[in-house]
Protein backbone atom coordinates (compact mmCIF):
# COMPACT_ATOMS: atom_id res chain seq x y z
CA UNK A 1 0.00 0.00 0.00
CA UNK A 2 1.26 3.32 -0.94
CA UNK A 3 1.12 6.20 1.50
CA UNK A 4 -1.37 8.83 0.53
CA UNK A 5 0.19 12.09 -0.26
CA UNK A 6 -1.66 15.12 0.45
CA UNK A 7 -1.02 18.00 -1.74
CA UNK A 8 -0.26 21.18 0.09
CA UNK A 9 -1.93 24.10 -1.38
CA UNK A 10 0.33 27.06 -1.98
CA UNK A 11 -2.48 29.29 -0.84
CA UNK A 12 -2.56 29.74 2.91
CA UNK A 13 -5.21 31.55 4.84
CA UNK A 14 -3.53 34.73 5.89
CA UNK A 15 -4.63 37.07 8.71
CA UNK A 16 -3.32 40.36 9.96
CA UNK A 17 -0.05 40.42 11.83
CA UNK A 18 0.09 41.91 15.32
CA UNK A 19 2.04 44.89 14.00
CA UNK A 20 -0.58 45.64 11.37
CA UNK A 21 -3.35 45.49 13.99
CA UNK A 22 -1.44 47.83 16.30
CA UNK A 23 -0.93 50.37 13.50
CA UNK A 24 -4.67 50.33 12.74
CA UNK A 25 -5.53 50.80 16.42
CA UNK A 26 -3.15 53.78 16.71
CA UNK A 27 -4.63 55.39 13.60
CA UNK A 28 -8.17 54.93 14.96
CA UNK A 29 -7.09 56.43 18.31
CA UNK A 30 -5.57 59.51 16.66
CA UNK A 31 -8.69 60.01 14.53
CA UNK A 32 -10.96 59.68 17.59
CA UNK A 33 -8.87 62.25 19.48
CA UNK A 34 -9.07 64.71 16.59
CA UNK A 35 -12.84 64.26 16.37
CA UNK A 36 -13.19 64.79 20.13
CA UNK A 37 -11.21 68.04 19.98
CA UNK A 38 -13.23 69.27 17.02
CA UNK A 39 -16.56 68.45 18.66
CA UNK A 40 -15.92 69.73 22.19
CA UNK A 41 -14.36 73.04 21.14
CA UNK A 42 -12.35 75.25 23.45
CA UNK A 43 -14.13 76.76 26.42
CA UNK A 44 -12.16 79.90 27.29
CA UNK A 45 -13.36 79.74 30.89
CA UNK A 46 -11.81 76.30 31.27
CA UNK A 47 -8.37 77.98 31.46
CA UNK A 48 -9.69 80.20 34.25
CA UNK A 49 -11.09 77.20 36.14
CA UNK A 50 -7.76 75.41 35.82
CA UNK A 51 -5.83 78.41 37.12
CA UNK A 52 -8.30 78.86 40.00
CA UNK A 53 -8.03 75.16 40.86
CA UNK A 54 -4.25 75.43 40.90
CA UNK A 55 -4.51 78.46 43.19
CA UNK A 56 -6.84 76.66 45.62
CA UNK A 57 -4.56 73.62 45.66
CA UNK A 58 -1.43 75.73 46.23
CA UNK A 59 -3.09 77.66 49.08
CA UNK A 60 -4.05 74.37 50.75
CA UNK A 61 -0.40 73.26 50.63
CA UNK A 62 0.80 76.59 52.04
CA UNK A 63 -1.80 76.41 54.82
CA UNK A 64 -0.48 72.93 55.66
CA UNK A 65 3.06 74.36 55.86
CA UNK A 66 1.85 77.13 58.18
CA UNK A 67 0.17 74.56 60.41
CA UNK A 68 3.33 72.44 60.60
CA UNK A 69 5.66 75.40 61.21
CA UNK A 70 3.27 76.93 63.78
CA UNK A 71 4.14 80.38 62.42
CA UNK A 72 1.96 82.92 60.61
CA UNK A 73 2.65 83.80 57.00
CA UNK A 74 1.22 86.45 54.76
CA UNK A 75 -0.03 86.52 51.17
CA UNK A 76 0.44 89.55 48.97
CA UNK A 77 -1.44 89.67 45.66
CA UNK A 78 -0.17 91.43 42.53
CA UNK A 79 -1.78 91.58 39.10
CA UNK A 80 -0.18 88.36 37.89
CA UNK A 81 0.01 86.21 41.01
CA UNK A 82 0.66 85.76 44.70
CA UNK A 83 3.78 85.91 46.87
CA UNK A 84 4.23 84.44 50.30
CA UNK A 85 5.60 86.61 53.12
CA UNK A 86 7.14 85.87 56.49
CA UNK A 87 7.52 88.26 59.41
CA UNK A 88 9.96 89.13 62.13
CA UNK A 89 9.92 91.61 64.96
CA UNK A 90 11.28 94.99 63.98
CA UNK A 91 14.29 96.56 65.66
CA UNK A 92 13.51 99.90 67.32
CA UNK A 93 17.20 100.79 67.31
CA UNK A 94 17.15 100.66 63.51
CA UNK A 95 13.87 102.60 63.30
CA UNK A 96 12.06 99.59 61.93
CA UNK A 97 8.32 99.11 62.30
CA UNK A 98 7.03 96.73 64.98
CA UNK A 99 6.64 93.92 62.43
CA UNK A 100 8.77 93.61 59.32
CA UNK A 101 7.46 91.51 56.43
CA UNK A 102 9.78 89.99 53.82
CA UNK A 103 9.47 87.52 50.98
CA UNK A 104 9.37 83.92 52.16
CA UNK A 105 10.53 82.74 48.74
CA UNK A 106 11.85 84.93 45.94
CA UNK A 107 9.42 83.48 43.41
CA UNK A 108 5.66 83.69 43.19
CA UNK A 109 3.86 80.83 44.87
CA UNK A 110 1.22 81.03 42.16
CA UNK A 111 0.97 83.03 38.97
CA UNK A 112 -1.22 83.53 35.92
CA UNK A 113 -0.59 84.21 32.26
CA UNK A 114 -1.01 87.69 30.82
CA UNK A 115 -4.37 86.57 29.35
CA UNK A 116 -5.85 86.44 32.84
CA UNK A 117 -6.78 89.43 34.96
CA UNK A 118 -7.00 89.17 38.75
CA UNK A 119 -9.32 91.03 41.07
CA UNK A 120 -9.26 90.91 44.86
CA UNK A 121 -12.02 91.66 47.34
CA UNK A 122 -11.16 91.66 51.05
CA UNK A 123 -14.22 91.40 53.26
CA UNK A 124 -16.42 92.88 50.52
CA UNK A 125 -13.98 95.76 49.82
CA UNK A 126 -12.39 95.81 46.36
CA UNK A 127 -8.57 96.17 46.42
CA UNK A 128 -6.47 97.70 43.64
CA UNK A 129 -3.64 95.26 42.83
CA UNK A 130 -0.17 96.54 42.00
CA UNK A 131 1.70 95.49 38.86
CA UNK A 132 4.59 94.20 40.97
CA UNK A 133 5.79 94.01 44.54
CA UNK A 134 6.62 97.31 46.25
CA UNK A 135 10.33 98.07 46.26
CA UNK A 136 10.47 100.59 49.11
CA UNK A 137 11.93 99.38 52.40
CA UNK A 138 9.27 98.06 54.82
CA UNK A 139 6.55 98.48 52.19
CA UNK A 140 5.62 94.79 52.00
CA UNK A 141 2.28 94.31 53.75
CA UNK A 142 0.22 91.15 53.34
CA UNK A 143 -3.34 91.25 52.07
CA UNK A 144 -4.13 88.00 53.90
CA UNK A 145 -2.52 86.45 56.97
CA UNK A 146 -2.48 82.66 57.30
CA UNK A 147 -2.69 81.44 60.89
CA UNK A 148 -1.38 78.15 62.34
CA UNK A 149 -4.95 77.33 63.42
CA UNK A 150 -5.68 76.84 59.67
CA UNK A 151 -7.74 80.02 59.66
CA UNK A 152 -6.81 83.13 57.69
CA UNK A 153 -7.82 86.71 57.89
CA UNK A 154 -9.52 88.52 56.28
CA UNK A 155 -12.02 86.54 54.21
CA UNK A 156 -11.50 87.24 50.51
CA UNK A 157 -12.64 86.56 46.97
CA UNK A 158 -10.07 86.25 44.20
CA UNK A 159 -11.64 86.82 40.78
CA UNK A 160 -10.05 85.53 37.59
CA UNK A 161 -11.28 86.82 34.23
CA UNK A 162 -9.93 86.85 30.71
CA UNK A 163 -8.49 90.18 29.58
CA UNK A 164 -10.12 89.66 26.17
CA UNK A 165 -13.62 88.98 27.52
CA UNK A 166 -15.60 90.08 30.54
CA UNK A 167 -18.52 87.72 29.96
CA UNK A 168 -17.34 84.97 32.29
CA UNK A 169 -15.26 84.82 35.40
CA UNK A 170 -14.14 82.30 37.96
CA UNK A 171 -13.92 83.14 41.64
CA UNK A 172 -12.02 81.59 44.47
CA UNK A 173 -14.00 82.15 47.65
CA UNK A 174 -12.04 82.02 50.88
CA UNK A 175 -14.27 82.59 53.90
CA UNK A 176 -11.53 82.73 56.54
CA UNK A 177 -12.14 79.26 57.96
CA UNK A 178 -12.51 76.71 55.16
CA UNK A 179 -10.20 75.79 52.32
CA UNK A 180 -10.57 78.04 49.25
CA UNK A 181 -13.47 77.05 46.97
CA UNK A 182 -13.57 77.55 43.18
CA UNK A 183 -16.85 78.97 41.81
CA UNK A 184 -17.75 79.65 38.18
CA UNK A 185 -19.91 82.73 37.63
CA UNK A 186 -21.93 83.26 34.48
CA UNK A 187 -22.50 86.94 33.72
Amino acid sequence: MKPIRRSHSSQRTRGFSLLELMVVIVIIGIAAGAVRLAVTGNDPVQELEQAAGQYAYRMERIQDQVLLSNRERGLIFVQDGVYQLEWREGDEMLSEPEIVWSLYEDEKVWGVSEDIQLGLTLENQWVELNQALPTEQFALEPHVILLPSEDYTPAYDLTLSLTSSINDEVRVRADGFNRPEVLRDER
